[in-house]
């Protein structure tokens, strides 16, 4: 399934910066949630982040370890 994450540093903040990054074809919750981690540490502290999940045209905000890794089982398993 492919994936899509966005994580933006918070507003106002100085440089202004964005991760992006696409996954083509993930299989587990536990790889999209180290690209999650991989994109915060870009980004530094205090960030948003938003992930969308196949054809789907919008992001959704997701917060917690927790969050992301149920959001993404979900899909994952409606995937197939």
């Amino acid at each position: 399934m492919k994936v899509q994450i966005k994580i933006l540093n918070s507003e106002g903040a100085e440089p202004e910066r964005v991760y992006l990054s696409e996954m083509k074809n993930a299989r587990t919750s536990k790889k999209v949630l180290e690209e999650v981690f991989r994109g915060k540490q870009a980004i530094g502290n205090e960030n948003k982040i938003l992930i969308r999940c196949g054809e789907d045209p919008n992001f959704y905000g997701v917060t917690t370890k927790a969050e992301i890794t149920g959001w993404i089982e979900q899909r994952l398993k409606e995937d197939k």
